[in-house]
């Protein structure tokens, strides 16, 4: 619980931000925990010396990040599940970001997500049930690959599937969000590059890139996740003009 005897009072630059991070720090060193109501509002403005106003600000920006929740009538406590208002600050980030180094910077936050995912993965190992799944799925996108009458919409739907149970595979919830995140941020992205892949005639790539990387997570001899990562950005880099 948050006491006097390790708080200090704000000075008046950036208090809001002060505020932010005096409860942010309270909760990462424990003195706030999940599920945990936080002091009133007059006990926070006496221990923080900050006004009302600046206080109110503070908690409704944590409240719009997740972090916090208002449980009426008892009062705002830590929030004690992963939200994806989470990751709000960093499509604000996104978004002021210059053109120039947005598209760059999502390309190589796919790469850290995709790079790690499977490393949790090849780590902890891969597990019948997950197997079964995910060759579950590429045997679904590989029908839907080679139908005559295709469906680009269909085809979009089961990557993403095959993506979300590959975030799956490692049972850990916090990689699972952060791996949807991605999929929504690059959605588009991923439509224009199929799109632009059928209008090569290429989908030939498509079965081979979704193959390999499931050989790489499944302990196949003679695999490498780079690679494996490399090759199946080779199209999708392009529809953000990104080099490598």
């Amino acid at each position: 619980m948050l006491n006097s005897s390790n708080m200090t009072p704000i000075n008046n630059e950036s208090v809001v931000q002060q505020v932010i991070n005096k409860i942010m720090d309270a909760i990462i060193a424990g003195e706030l925990k999940p599920g945990e109501k936080i002091p009133t509002e007059l006990e926070l403005i006496e221990l923080l010396h900050v006004s009302r106003n600046s206080l109110r600000s503070a908690i409704q920006t944590l409240r719009a990040y997740g972090v916090l929740e208002v449980r009426r009538p008892e009062g705002t406590f830590v929030c004690d599940k992963v939200t994806p208002q989470l990751l709000h600050p960093m499509i604000y980030t996104i978004m002021l970001s210059n053109d120039k180094t947005a598209a760059k910077d999502i390309v190589d936050l796919r790469l850290i997500i995709d790079f790690g995912v499977s490393t949790l993965i090849i780590r902890r190992g891969l597990s019948k049930e997950d197997e079964a799944r995910l060759e579950a799925i590429y045997a679904d996108m590989v029908d839907k690959l080679m139908a005559e009458d295709y469906d680009l919409d269909a085809i979009v739907q089961v990557d993403m599937d095959f993506h979300v149970a590959m975030a799956e595979a490692t049972h850990n919830s916090m990689v699972v969000m952060l791996n949807k995140f991605l999929l929504n941020l690059t959605s588009e992205s991923r439509y224009r590059t199929i799109r632009r892949i059928f209008e090569l005639n290429d989908r030939e790539y498509l079965v081979k890139t979704h193959r390999i990387h499931l050989d790489v997570i499944e302990g196949k001899p003679g695999t490498n996740l780079e690679e494996a990562l490399e090759y199946s950005y080779l199209y999708w880099k392009d529809s953000y003009n990104c080099n490598w």
